[in-house]
């Protein structure tokens, strides 16, 4: 098993039959990168989670700049990437949410964004 630093959920939720803490079915999966995560969370990890029918979306975080880079699933199941930095703002159609980045990365870094 792996696990996100962050993951939404649509209802109804599953869980691994061996782990109850384990959701088999997210929606979107939130990473934020360091620099001992970053290859594992671009890689395999990536990988693993396109496995999951339920993922439309997957989201990476800079710790070091508001940077967010969205992959999100195509209908023939492709992915497409997309970068947002400050002042952008994120629409998540699967959720039908926008996220700012500006509101993602408040009080993360001084001088403020």
């Amino acid at each position: 098993y792996v696990y996100p630093d962050a993951s939404v959920t649509c209802r109804p939720v599953t869980t691994a039959r061996s782990d109850e803490d384990s959701i088999t079915n997210p929606t979107l999966v939130v990473e934020v990168l360091s620099e001992s995560t970053e290859a594992f969370d671009r890689g395999e990890k990536f990988v693993a989670y396109r496995k999951l029918a339920s993922l439309s979306d997957y989201m990476l975080l800079s710790q070091n700049v508001a940077r967010l880079e969205h992959f999100t699933r195509g209908p023939e199941g492709s992915w497409v990437l997309r970068t947002y930095e400050a002042g952008a703002v994120v629409k998540i159609a699967s959720l039908g949410i926008e996220l700012a980045v500006n509101a993602l990365y408040d009080g993360a870094f001084d001088p403020p964004i």
